[in-house]
């Protein structure tokens, strides 16, 4: 990540200077993933936002919509689902117009989570088969993987369990075979939770533990964050109230830090579940 920052930095101060706007984009949009990672959000979105106004200047439909997806992407972190919906479509009808079948299959799987997030799953649903359809004629081995993986969890709200988990491991099976090892582990917390839900309690505790300890070598601590927030929630379940709340409460700072304000409200409603019996002793 640091090698990232100090190649966007140099791009973005050398364009400038040379008035490459082509260059100029790119470096913005990857000055803008570097300040997500590190938690800078206001920074990220003032990047995107450059980003996709440089590349509407130029007519550059596919930066247009890479950066409306990262702008929907921070959207739904921080809980605002109709905007982040809002800023999906938009990447979609850019990526159509470009002819990009990759993006319209990264767009409808983001409108898939935005909508799961909104707890509209029939939508969801919706939006996740489509992402799987595009990223198969798009012949992208991974981002279909990614696909399935976003469709898994949507069933796994759905009450879907054992489908979810079916699916889950395609997705895994599909990036072990691609050596995309970030991926693998993304998966793997996507098939815990379905695991947990079908009522394979164990396994999917040892599973999310694991997933945690590989996204920390990782250096992503979204996914640890996240992870550590379904692992608090599988022991509140189990009457391990002590953990849950050592684990919710790491949970909350790392994804306070990172600006995921929509998670840190899901981890203050966990906390309070928590706390209530408690006080009620």
């Amino acid at each position: 990540m640091a090698q990232a920052s100090t190649w966007a930095l140099t791009a973005l101060m050398r364009a400038r200077a040379t008035g490459d706007r082509s260059v100029e984009v790119r470096a913005l949009n990857v000055s803008g993933a570097v300040a997500m990672e590190q938690g800078g959000i206001n920074e990220a979105i003032h990047y995107f936002a450059r980003a996709q106004e440089e590349a509407m200047r130029e007519g550059d439909l596919a930066t247009v919509g890479r950066a409306a997806n990262n702008l929907g992407i921070i959207a739904n972190m921080r809980g605002e689902h109709g905007r982040a919906i809002g800023s999906f479509t938009a990447a979609l009808g850019a990526y159509q117009r470009a002819r990009n079948d990759r993006g319209v299959a990264e767009s409808h799987h983001n409108l898939g989570i935005a909508y799961r997030d909104q707890g509209n799953l029939k939508d969801a649903l919706g939006a996740a088969d489509e992402a799987v359809r595009q990223a198969t004629r798009a012949e992208d081995a991974s981002l279909r993987a990614q696909a399935i993986a976003g469709r898994a969890e949507i069933r796994t709200a759905s009450g879907d369990a054992e489908l979810a988990i079916r699916e889950a491991r395609l997705a895994i099976d599909a990036h072990r075979a691609l050596q995309d090892h970030v991926r693998v582990t993304e998966d793997q917390r996507i098939l815990a939770n379905a695991l947990a839900a079908a009522g394979y309690v164990d396994d999917a505790t040892a599973l999310l533990e694991d997933v945690i300890a590989q996204a920390d070598t990782y250096r992503r601590p979204l996914l640890v964050g996240i992870t550590q927030r379904d692992l608090a929630e599988l022991a509140f379940r189990r009457g391990h109230t002590g953990e849950a709340r050592d684990l919710a409460q790491r949970a909350r700072g790392v994804l306070d830090q990172l600006g995921a304000s929509a998670e840190v409200a899901k981890l203050d409603r966990l906390l309070n579940r928590i706390a209530a019996p408690l006080q009620l002793a």
